[in-house]
């Protein structure tokens, strides 16, 4: 029995231990390396919580399970599928490889373009190449540029993966004009390239690029390896893994940039590592259980208008009924005033029966024609009224039930418009302006939603309604990520 660890180890033991990696699986992977138990108990500081003939290796069936030979200071497990709404899988036995497209719109990728041509050098590589044509294409430091849209991108990018900033490399933009190229390579630090790249961040794990621009012609992403091909689409990012689920390097992510025949090629490139720049390292994946609700359309929400006459009784049930106003209490602290003291910032209107049941059938029609899916009422809350300075703070709904939701602007006295503030399914933040009649629907338990600007006015009005879809159960986070 082997007592005594390498420094290759220590070093893979503590990295997966702070990406949250399973412990049962990491003490069974030091079993099946011939160590005793004292010694993987002392290292770890950890003993299984279940006895130890049922521990599982995971990576038995991984083609590159952990060797002495692959450890070193980039060593740590990446074993965990990417969710990422939207996109389509082209997944391989060799290669995590996905491709989403319209992560960008026309207006950010023209304007990150134009970004780019501002602060262009030659592109560099992490060592020595004699071929001198190589690499030909131009690159932009964007990390370094003070734009708002681009700092908003590249949080959307670590959104997209669910991995956590301190994970991340700078952002990047490359440009390609006619015949310039990257021939075939890898994004990961090669054994000679590790010393000077890996000191404080560790080897690189995930790619994302993005596509700015449509080409013409050529300028392909080919993967010779997987034989696939990427053809370059406006706005299209496309996300790989560089390193096999034990974390050693995965040759089959090489691939390459071919020569662009006809135009230009601009994108965007975000490289990830396996452990953070911060001294106390956060867990590397950081999405919550509501991140990983399946996404039920295409972007996340849609506006529309409530019928006329359900309008017309409910605006009259509220008249008759506003002296009947409740004090709510809403658990959590993500509804407040502004003002502070004793301000109130929402009270309640509470709905009778037959109304609420005609409100919640009207809109379980429209909302499954939106979604496309049958859906099961959940709750219609009464007619909530917000008051001068309200806030509510952005937030996801409950995951058990608010999954599929509406928002009915029943009433409002404002000064100004104040908008619902909601990210798409791409992460992108919009602004939604309710007037009295129209409806916004949501995904409510996936995107990140709420009124952050207080309210300016006397009162706003609406109506919340629930629904979740048939045959939907609640995913954990040890499920999926």
């Amino acid at each position: 029995m082997k007592t005594e660890f390498s420094a290759d180890w220590k070093i893979w033991i503590k990295t997966n231990v702070d990406n949250g990696q399973d412990k049962n699986g990491l003490f069974k992977v030091l079993l099946d390396e011939g160590y005793s138990v004292d010694s993987i108990t002392t290292q770890m500081d950890y003993y299984p919580d279940i006895p130890l003939d049922q521990l599982v290796n995971p990576f038995t069936n991984q083609s590159n399970p952990p060797k002495e030979s692959t450890l070193s200071v980039h060593g740590a497990a990446i074993d965990r599928a990417l969710f990422i709404p939207n996109a389509t899988s082209l997944n391989s036995d060799r290669l995590q490889l996905i491709v989403l497209e319209s992560f960008l719109n026309t207006q950010e990728c023209e304007h990150i373009v134009e970004a780019i041509k501002t602060q262009l050098r030659p592109s560099e590589l992490s060592s020595f190449e004699a071929d001198a044509g190589f690499r030909t294409s131009k690159t932009c430091d964007l990390g370094n540029l003070s734009d708002p849209l681009i700092k908003h991108v590249d949080e959307r990018i670590c959104r997209l993966i669910g991995v956590d900033e301190s994970y991340s490399e700078t952002i990047q933009g490359q440009y390609y004009e006619i015949g310039q190229e990257f021939k075939p390579h890898t994004d990961y630090f090669e054994a000679n390239e590790l010393a000077s790249n890996t000191t404080n961040c560790g080897q690189r794990t995930y790619t994302v690029m993005v596509y700015l621009n449509t080409v013409e012609e050529g300028g392909v992403t080919r993967f010779p390896k997987i034989d696939s091909d990427v053809h370059p689409q406006q706005g299209m990012a496309v996300i790989w893994s560089s390193l096999n689920p034990d974390g050693s390097p995965n040759d089959n992510s090489l691939h390459q940039a071919q020569p662009v025949l006809k135009g230009y090629k601009a994108v965007i490139t975000k490289w990830f590592r396996t452990r953070s720049r911060l001294s106390e390292q956060p867990p590397m994946f950081c999405r919550q259980a509501n991140d990983f609700i399946p996404n039920y359309t295409k972007i996340g929400f849609a506006k529309t208008q409530l019928a006329a006459p359900l309008l017309k009784k409910i605006q009259a049930f509220y008249g008759d009924n506003l002296s009947d106003q409740e004090h709510e209490t809403v658990p959590g602290d993500f509804i407040f005033n502004s003002a502070g003291g004793d301000k109130k910032s929402s009270t309640l209107v509470n709905l009778n029966d037959d109304l609420r049941k005609e409100i919640h059938d009207a809109l379980k029609i429209m909302m499954e024609d939106w979604c496309g899916h049958s859906l099961m009422p959940t709750f219609v809350y009464g007619i909530r009224v917000y008051h001068r300075g309200a806030v509510l703070r952005c937030h996801q709904d409950r995951l058990e039930t608010h999954i599929i939701s509406a928002i009915i602007n029943v009433d409002q006295h404002v000064d100004s418009d104040w908008p619902l503030v909601i990210d798409d399914n791409y992460y992108r933040r919009h602004e939604v302006i309710l007037k009295p009649g129209e409806i916004i629907f949501y995904e409510g338990g996936r995107l990140s939603h709420g009124r952050p600007h207080p309210l300016d006015g006397e009162f706003f009005a609406n109506i919340f309604c629930h629904f979740k879809p048939t045959g939907y159960v609640p995913r954990t986070v040890t499920q999926d990520n």
